[in-house]
């Protein structure tokens, strides 16, 4: 049986102090751990350690930290896939199966066909829920490196923020209306890839004028139309399998 898993942003010191309430709540009440029990650290940057509970209160655990492994990344190429605000259940879906799929990084992005009943919300009241969506993801698939997250008032700004950054020619679109499947994309050489995937109702006119406008290629993931929650899973598992990293 395997320790349970814990996030800890900083694993070098003989001690780790918890106090994530509900973290703790878990581990004393769900699972029922006590003192001398072990567990698994991990620092979302590749380092693992094993640790041994000290003690446990209500409002804090105390670990002690041993012997600790720096974990190589499965997947040898760079993976950054920019999604946009979905509907709260379908987008914590999204984001954590790509995080037990092996993305790097997500970009977020508020979209013009945002679905109504997100419009007049404060989307930003997401972003933690996110984070925790992602920290116990990474948490119950044993991934040891956290995905960076971005987040853009518009798919416009993070196209210009990647351009200004980085090289485009190795981002693609992923569209319904696209005459080419995934698997055409041949640009093997690139050590980052990024795929843009849109909302429920697609993109807008404007966005796919933006996109164009930058000579970004289209790609679709299959035959069929997927729910924008699970094509950009399908589509990393795909390029995971096109590049030879299943």
């Amino acid at each position: 049986m395997r320790s349970p898993r814990i996030f800890c942003s900083e694993i070098s010191s003989p001690m780790y102090q918890c106090t994530n309430i509900k973290q703790i709540h878990h581990l004393a009440k769900v699972l029922r751990l006590g003192p001398t029990d072990p567990v698994e650290l991990f620092d979302g940057h590749g380092s693992i350690a094993k640790g041994t509970i000290e003690s446990i209160a209500k409002i804090s655990l105390n670990i002690k930290v041993e012997d600790i492994l720096l974990i190589e990344n499965p997947y040898k190429k760079y993976y950054q896939a920019v999604i946009p605000y979905l509907k709260k259940e379908n987008f914590m879906f999204m984001a954590t199966k790509l995080v037990e799929t092996g993305v790097n990084s997500i970009a977020v992005y508020r979209p013009h066909q945002l679905d109504q009943s997100l419009a007049k919300k404060d989307l930003s009241k997401l972003h933690s829920r996110l984070e925790e969506s992602i920290i116990h993801a990474c948490e119950q698939s044993e991934c040891n490196f956290m995905p960076k997250i971005q987040y853009f008032d518009s798919l416009e700004d993070c196209m210009l923020s990647m351009k200004t950054n980085s090289s485009l020619e190795s981002v693609f679109v992923l569209d319904t209306i696209a005459d080419k499947l995934i698997i055409d994309q041949k640009d093997l050489a690139a050590a980052n890839v990024t795929f843009v995937t849109g909302p429920e109702s697609g993109f807008s006119d404007n966005e796919r004028k933006a996109m164009k406008n930058l000579n970004l290629k289209k790609f679709k993931t299959g035959h069929y139309i997927l729910r924008a929650e699970t094509a950009p899973v399908v589509a990393l598992s795909k390029l995971h399998s096109l590049f030879g990293e299943c």
